[in-house]
């Protein structure tokens, strides 16, 4: 790894603010409490679409969001959904929050055209109406104090939905009212222990698991090392690979593990792949026989399970002792058995490979030390893992049959590989593999939307890196007697450049205070979610939360019954994203801001590498997936070394 690259003062110099302190560019400085605090119950009755509107919601839902997060039984709630979806007078407060939160998150997952085509409605309004109504529903439920699991379902999808319009370190905390609210119901610990159904039993194992799945991706987003894993010394162990059909509401005896893929596939991959890349090393949840008796014995890793039950396989081995190890696991257990024809098995192969590359180059961002101790054999593989890295993330983005689970890549941008890509290729200079890993990087920019603007603090806090890259490579062909055509990306990036250098404001002045209407503007989520062309574009819609923009009211009292693109209704406005002041855009633009999620990580974080999060065989080979420390000891090791431990999970 270059250590100029994060050591040199004429980089700080050109570079400008950190990601975080991007965030602050991006987000209203006003935090504002939950909008819980101060909400007060109000009818959200005429804010559900209708009866065949709701059918439509309910079926985008089931093939867009449901495959990826199987918190919801699907025919349970379908039977519920139907029944009430005709009278919404008389729904439940729980089931009501989660129906919001479903046509929330089946609208996030659509795209403009999509939701014209559907609905006969911009997306922009239905996005609004629907996060306004989930917040309200919630609030009308209790959600603090209820027990009812709908309620945090319905959080959780709420949480993912707002992800890409909130600042990453205000929906850390947000994420951490669930983790309370879960850890309060007890869903951390495995009801099988407590004699519950084994539905709930495995209701409360998927909702717990996704909870800590998006918790530990926006900790790695902000750079915490304190997670739900690291702090609710829980055991709940994974949700069992079966299909909502083979979960009966009423049954006494849990069901038999599938052979094979199910429709938890994803969601398992996910669960693994979050537990491996804990920070300072991991262990699984209580390591037991099928029976329930732990195992602390050391159990020789073997790529060919004799259980058809991949998670019970799992919970009677350790984990691999090296992360090669842990691949071939992966791909033994899970991806060989995979159907790239069936459009869930190809997202997930995809995702879960992309994945795995992504973990060799943390893996060696870890060690801190350069790229240049390496034998060049090693070297030139972890750039070949890079390079794979962007180049699945690539295949993504342009699957024909995978677009309707687009939504949930937003989250996870390749940023590590782009990282060490940009290192290497600024030593490197040029050669076939320079050349396909430039071209797999311009292409991801214009994959992900992010060609339509490269003005955003973001960009800038990064985009010097790409451009000395690039001047790096145009040095070594002239060299060679050649020129390259500089690319879209890199010409924008060194225009902004100069912008920024221009409008740069002295030593004692605020700089988004300094900058020009036009380039804050431009610097809004909706100028990078596509409203821009170039340097301008159309204006966005109205705002969301206030007539003046950068003032939001306070509109606690708003009736549901007049839900429209800019109502606010029982929550407290400045927890989101308002605007800057002295400009007009709207929390939902033309086009979600999630087309130019570059990666959000602070600098410090990244040098440090302690919120990447990588593969440490030392815990394995040390404790075992069954070992536990004392809560208080792991947590003090937390704090002291910024990884996060597993307490007694």
């Amino acid at each position: 790894m270059d250590d100029d690259m994060f050591n040199d003062s004429s980089d700080e110099e050109y570079e400008g603010p950190t990601v975080h302190h991007a965030f602050d560019a991006i987000f209203d400085n006003s935090d504002g409490f939950p909008f819980v605090v101060g909400g007060a119950p109000a009818s959200v009755s005429n804010a559900h679409p209708s009866a065949i509107q709701i059918i439509q919601l309910w079926q985008i839902y089931i093939g867009n969001v449901n495959p990826l997060l199987k918190i919801t039984h699907i025919p349970t709630l379908q039977k519920e959904i139907v029944m009430n979806g005709a009278n919404t007078n008389k729904i439940a407060k729980g089931l009501e929050c989660l129906m919001f939160a479903i046509y929330f998150s089946a609208i996030t997952s659509l795209t403009e055209a999509e939701v014209h085509s559907t609905f006969s409605e911009d997306r922009n309004v239905l996005l609004n109406k629907y996060h306004n109504a989930t917040q309200q529903a919630l609030v009308n439920a209790g959600f603090m104090r209820s027990t009812d699991l709908m309620v945090l379902q319905a959080l959780l999808l709420y949480l993912l939905c707002i992800r890409p319009y909130v600042d990453p370190r205000a929906l850390f905390c947000l994420i951490g009212i669930a983790v309370r609210i879960a850890t309060r119901l007890g869903i951390h610990r495995d009801g099988a222990q407590f004699g519950l159904p084994p539905f709930e039993v495995e209701q409360r194992r998927r909702l717990w698991w996704q909870i800590v799945i998006l918790d530990k991706r926006v900790a790695e987003i902000t750079g915490s090392s304190i997670t739900a894993l690291s702090t609710s010394g829980g055991d709940c162990r994974f949700p069992l690979n079966v299909n909502d059909s083979d979960l009966n509401q009423f049954a006494k005896d849990p069901p038999t593990p599938v052979h094979g893929p199910t429709e938890m596939l994803f969601s398992l991959v996910r669960m693994e792949l979050t537990v491996a890349a804990a920070p300072g090393g991991s262990t699984r949840p209580f390591a037991t026989t099928p029976g329930g008796r732990p195992i602390n014995t050391k159990v020789q890793y073997s790529p060919s399970p004799s259980s058809p039950d991949v998670v019970t396989h799992v919970a009677n081995h350790n984990l691999p002792r090296d992360l090669e190890s842990f691949c071939a696991y992966m791909e033994a257990c899970y991806l060989s058995k995979c159907d790239p024809k069936i459009p869930l098995h190809l997202f997930a192969l995809l995702v879960t490979r992309q994945a795995l590359c992504k973990l060799r180059v943390i893996d060696f961002l870890c060690r801190g030390v350069s790229s240049d101790t390496l034998d060049q054999h090693e070297r030139d593989g972890l750039f070949m893992e890079a390079i794979r890295t962007v180049e699945l993330d690539n295949e993504i983005q342009a699957g024909e049959t995978l677009q309707g689970f687009r939504w949930y890549t937003y989250q996870h941008f390749p940023f590590p590989a782009y990282i060490f890509l940009v290192s290497e290729l600024r030593m490197r200079g040029t050669s076939d593999l320079c050349e396909r890993a430039w071209n797999a990087m311009i292409l991801n920019h214009e994959r992900r939307g992010m060609m339509r603007n490269m003005r955003t603090p973001l960009h800038i806090a990064f985009g010097g890196f790409l451009v000395k890259a690039w001047d790096a490579r145009e040095a070594a062909e002239a060299q060679l007697g050649r020129a390259v055509e500089t690319p879209k990306m890199i010409a924008m990036l060194r225009s902004a450049h100069k912008m920024k250098r221009s409008t740069a404001p002295g030593p004692s002045t605020n700089s988004r205070a300094a900058a020009p209407p036009q380039q804050a503007a431009d610097s809004t989520p909706q100028a990078q979610a596509g409203n821009m062309v170039g340097a301008s574009g159309p204006p966005g819609p109205t705002p969301m939360y206030s007539p003046t923009p950068g003032k939001p009211q306070m509109q606690q009292d708003t009736p549901m019954s007049n839900t429209s693109a800019s109502s606010s209704v029982g929550m407290d406005d400045p927890m989101m994203f308002t605007g800057f002041d002295g400009t007009t855009n709207n929390i939902y633009g033309s086009s979600s801001m999630s087309d130019v999620d570059f990666g959000h990580m602070d600098w410090n974080y990244l040098v440090q590498y302690s919120s990447f999060g990588g593969f440490n065989p030392n815990i394995y080979a040390q404790q075992g997936p069954g070992a536990q420390q004392p809560h208080s000891h792991a947590h003090a090791h937390a704090h002291a070394h910024g990884h996060q431990g597993m307490g007694t999970q």
